[in-house]
């Protein structure tokens, strides 16, 4: 049976629009300003990519989406964290996100930064929420998150993303690539699969996998970035600065394959990881 893509997304990002909506402080929660920008972050859309990986992994895990979906809200949750603090005016200084103002836009920078904090430590609350298949399993989510989400992760990719935007090196770019965006990626696959109780095997398979498809999603959007450049903006990191066109989407291409392979093997349905990855690098050809 061919998988309907657009209908699974959608089903899917409604299960994780409800869950996401009950992590959240209820509306008024006293600091009502921090429990309103909470929810303008979170709730102001999005494709939940990483929340839905983790669902997929899951299954693709042998296990059930049921299995993974406080380890998907918290993925979502750091995610938006992310965003929050990107935003800013110390970082990128963005105003619209999404077509809607940015959480500090709205609420003033102090409540930006606060909500950023706020979404992280909410994040992991959210996550040791996982019922355990087996002992130490949330333990093991906690550490896999932190991971990917401190100094040797996201941070760490942030970081050297701002340091060397407008001289970038390839090294750079594989280095910001994986810590910045491929290290969530992984994460959220990871954690699923933890979740759902998965085999070392398909752990490492799992990896793999989100690793490809991190690497494959950054290259995309800088070419469809490029595609959208403003004049007069701020230089940001991007493939284009070493490589061309051509070559970059060769690049993706082969980030896609290496992602699809690493699924062969795997005890669950894969299906929708692989029409993921291959619809993902459908954009830019």
């Amino acid at each position: 049976m061919t998988l309907d893509l657009k209908a699974y997304l959608a089903a899917r990002q409604s299960l994780v629009e409800a869950h996401l909506a009950a992590c959240l402080p209820a509306e008024g929660t006293r600091p009502d300003v921090l429990s309103a920008a909470l929810r303008h972050a979170v709730l102001s859309g999005g494709k939940r990519l990483r929340p839905i990986l983790c669902l997929a992994a899951a299954e693709a895990a042998g296990g059930q989406a049921e299995d993974a979906l406080f380890p998907a809200c918290a993925v979502e949750l750091l995610h938006t964290y992310t965003l929050v603090h990107d935003d800013l005016p110390c970082m990128d200084n963005d105003l619209l996100r999404r077509g809607q103002p940015t959480v500090h836009a709205k609420y003033g920078e102090a409540i930006g930064v606060l909500a950023g904090d706020a979404l992280q430590t909410l994040a992991f609350a959210t996550l040791a929420r996982t019922p355990e298949r087996r002992p130490g399993t949330v333990a093991a989510l906690v550490s896999e998150l932190a991971s990917a989400a401190g100094a040797a992760g996201v941070i760490g990719g942030q970081v050297e993303d701002i340091r060397f935007a407008s001289a970038p090196s390839r090294a750079t770019l594989d280095y910001v690539f994986q810590h910045k965006t491929a290290d969530l990626f992984r994460a959220a696959c990871r954690l699923g699969a933890l979740a759902a109780g998965a085999a070392p095997a398909s752990l490492a398979r799992l990896s793999d996998f989100a690793d490809g498809l991190g690497f494959a999603f950054q290259i995309i959007d800088d070419l469809l970035d490029a595609q959208e450049a403003k004049a007069g903006a701020q230089p940001e990191l991007s493939c284009l600065d070493v490589m061309t066109e051509p070559e970059a989407r060769d690049w993706a291409a082969g980030h896609t394959r290496r992602a699809v392979a690493a699924l062969e093997g795997l005890p669950g349905e894969t299906a929708p990881l692989a029409a993921l990855a291959e619809n993902l690098l459908a954009r830019i050809f």
